[in-house]
């Protein structure tokens, strides 16, 4: 036995004494003295102070020692000492990564792990023998995820990991195995196998976490857990994503199938009893379900990869209802982190799978969980009592909050979400929170919130704050999850409403902040999406007397409107910085009484449509039909030459009629509110007409239509709607 007095220094020293032949002869001995070494260090936990290089040398002739052909033959006593020097080998290993970073990703240390990788490489008929080693696979798998998070180049390391012993293989995987003992999953027999084949780690790594949970989940739940974090490790890298789920069997066997009703039931029921034993939620069993969902919330992040959202949505439903009513933290905030990843991407598929969330009432549940949560932790003057895991959840349900909102805003309960959420939070204690509030708020304000709201205050300080702070950060994002392109859309949002510009107007700073940006950015193409919309925000501020006399009276403003306006390769930052100027010029004339001459001149009698281009294909055919009715029309896709801000305020001069094409994007519009408004100053006859369902115009729009009656699109036939507009125009230009 080791004296117990020994300094980890001694033991160290006999471990590197000990040879090839030690290993062969005296392998029990051997075993004892680096078992005490690997205790050593793992309780220790302490900086390193001994020789880092007899270290590595300790851990190269362990794996020198080990005879690889019988490696996996598990009933052979030798294979068996054989495991457990490759056992500690993996532990020492593991050590040398959490004490040194620099040595543990040196090429010494990276030949290493590649020899460790190996030995998975070399178990090639476990599927056949159903023979695992749960302690030396477990140990295997810790030492990848812990070099993976320190290595200096996981692409690099992925490149070994996608690399296999025989060329002629690489791509090929294993078909599903039997049925667990309490899943229904469905077989996929269209992968080809060989029980001699060469696999990659990830192929390998894939059949065996298939294997083992549908074989021995209860038994083999911490060895699932630790290759599911490794799966983790590289979710977010498009390419490994891609090939578990294209070119293995692991999504379709293991994902899928534990989504469905059938067994997501067994998963509540595992959480709730094993969570009602233990008073805490890190049971082995509830955290193979979590690392599920948190694969599918990263694998839904890439745009190359298809996912059937919509056959989750019940399984959703059961378990977000479910882990509420059982108090379960951590896998509730993993599930409502895929249901907000989910409803990131514009398409087809997330406005079906909203659609089906709605259908089933999962929206409401989310609300009214995050309200319950925001009431049970506000103390006053925006105290909020929430640990930290609390913290996230909040968060995420915002997320997902305002991810739906910028999909399909009509389906959320508007009133609920302005007062009983965003209005509390405002002044949270939390930065974090509070930005989220404000951007959900953004999004759905309307003018009927504003005329009973007094928080402009907190929104302009709060939001400009957090764009300062983006702006200022390496990769313009704010804790690595918002974007600044999401914070200016937001202060776009803000900018349409009145009481915003005067209140940004107010602080001169604001004004700045944001010229700062274009000035940074005017050169920069992959940054232009932010440039347009930091133009159309300053575009509706222009609308506003004291920005508009503000940002005109600034030579270093003015001439980089005008430098954009001319000299900007990208033609839509063009027409939105000619759109300001032309702006700012209509505002200040109204203020100082100047008229424009070309505003008495004669009208050419034609009818002029001012529309948002979302509605192009609509309006198009509403005009050609009045065009066959003899009405001489003006549309801008084919009557546009020369500046097109002096082609719409000539057509607006020289038209009889001008028929307002309303929906909430044409609202949201600076350029329809140009075209709107400056009719509206000439006085010219209009006919609105409604394009979008249940929208109500509100806002500055709200104020152009008065109690004017719309003619509505949206309903009964077209033919009848557009009797309806033709008799209308007959009445108004008599």
């Amino acid at each position: 036995m080791m004296a117990t007095d020994e300094s980890t220094q001694q033991i160290l020293i006999k471990c590197s004494r000990l040879k090839i032949r030690d290993y062969h002869n005296h392998t029990k001995n051997a075993i004892n003295i680096l078992e005490e070494l690997v205790l050593r260090l793992e309780r220790e936990k302490s900086v390193f102070y001994h020789s880092l290089e007899s270290f590595i040398h300790i851990i190269q002739t362990i794996i020198s020692s080990i005879d690889r052909t019988i490696l996996w033959k598990s009933k052979r006593k030798v294979s068996e000492q054989q495991q457990q020097l490759a056992r500690i080998a993996c532990r020492l290993f593991k050590c040398l990564c959490q004490i040194d970073v620099e040595c543990a990703t040196s090429n010494q240390s990276k030949m290493i792990i590649y020899s460790i990788l190996q030995w998975l490489r070399d178990d090639i008929d476990f599927h056949v023998t159903k023979s695992i080693n749960q302690d030396l696979h477990l140990a295997i798998y810790s030492c990848i995820e812990h070099y993976s998070l320190i290595c200096k180049n996981q692409e690099d390391f992925l490149n070994e990991l996608f690399s296999t012993s025989s060329s002629s293989s690489k791509y090929k995987t294993h078909s599903s195995l039997s049925i667990g003992f309490c899943f229904n999953f469905h077989h996929h027999h269209h992968r080809k196998t060989s029980t001699h084949e060469s696999l990659s780690i990830i192929d390998y790594s894939s059949r065996l976490v298939i294997y083992l949970i549908e074989s021995s989940l209860v038994t083999s739940s911490l060895l699932i857990n630790q290759i599911l974090t490794f799966f983790l490790i590289y979710a977010s890298i498009p390419r490994f994503s891609i090939y578990l789920i294209n070119h293995t069997d692991f999504y379709y066997s293991i994902i899928v199938p534990s989504l469905s009703t059938t067994n997501s039931d067994h998963f509540i029921q595992c959480v709730i009893d094993e969570t009602a034993q233990s008073q805490i939620d890190s049971n082995d069993r509830v955290f193979v379900f979590t690392h599920m969902i948190n694969l599918l919330s990263e694998f839904a992040l890439h745009s190359d990869i298809e996912i059937n959202s919509c056959s989750f949505v019940s399984s959703f439903k059961h378990l977000f209802d479910a882990l509420v009513d059982c108090g379960t933290t951590v896998p509730l905030w993993y599930l409502i982190k895929c249901l907000g990843n989910l409803l990131t991407n514009s398409s087809k598929e997330t406005n079906l799978f909203l659609q089906e969330m709605n259908r089933i009432n999962l929206i409401n549940s989310i609300t009214n969980y995050t309200a319950n949560l925001i009431q049970k932790s506000i103390l006053g003057e925006g105290k909020m009592i929430l640990k930290q895991l609390h913290n996230n959840v909040l968060i995420s349900c915002l997320s997902i909050l305002y991810n739906i909102s910028t999909i399909d805003q009509q389906i959320l309960n508007k009133d609920l979400i302005i007062n009983k959420i965003c209005r509390l939070i405002f002044k949270s204690n939390i930065q974090q929170i509070r930005l989220m509030s404000c951007l959900l708020y953004s999004n759905i304000l309307t003018q009927k919130e504003l005329e009973s709201d007094d928080s402009c205050h907190y929104l302009c300080e709060q939001l400009f704050f957090s764009i300062n702070q983006t702006f200022k950060s390496s990769n313009y994002y704010l804790y690595n999850q918002i974007s600044l392109l999401t914070l200016v859309n937001c202060l776009k949002n803000l900018c349409i409403h009145k009481q915003f510009q005067i209140r940004i107007g107010k602080q001169d700073d604001n004004i700045n902040l944001l010229f700062q940006i274009l000035r940074q950015f005017s050169s920069l193409k992959e940054q232009y999406e932010e440039i347009q919309i930091i133009l159309e925000s300053i575009w509706f501020l222009s609308f506003e007397c004291s920005c508009a006399k503000n940002i005109h009276s600034h030579d270093k403003y003015f001439a980089l409107l005008v430098q954009l306006s001319e000299i900007n390769s990208n033609e839509i930052i063009q027409q939105a910085a000619k759109g300001i100027l032309w702006q700012l010029k209509q505002t200040i004339s109204i203020n100082t009484n100047i008229t424009n001459k070309l505003i008495i001149s004669k009208p050419s009698q034609h009818i002029m449509f001012s529309y948002n281009h979302d509605s192009k294909d609509l309006v198009n055919q509403i005009c050609q039909d009045l065009r066959n009715s003899g009405y001489r029309t003006w549309m801008d896709t084919d009557d546009m030459h020369g500046s097109t801000l002096d082609c719409m305020a000539h057509a607006i001069e020289q038209a009889c009629l001008v028929i307002l094409c309303i929906t909430e994007k044409y609202k949201t519009s600076p350029n329809c509110q140009s075209e709107a408004e400056y009719a509206y100053r000439l006085k010219k006859p209009f006919v609105p007409i409604l394009l979008q369902s249940k929208y109500k115009p509100d806002g500055w729009l709200g104020i152009i239509l008065g109690t004017r009656l719309y003619i509505d699109f949206t309903k009964n036939d077209f033919d009848s709607n557009y009797k309806k507009l033709v008799k209308e125009i007959e009445a108004t230009i008599k």
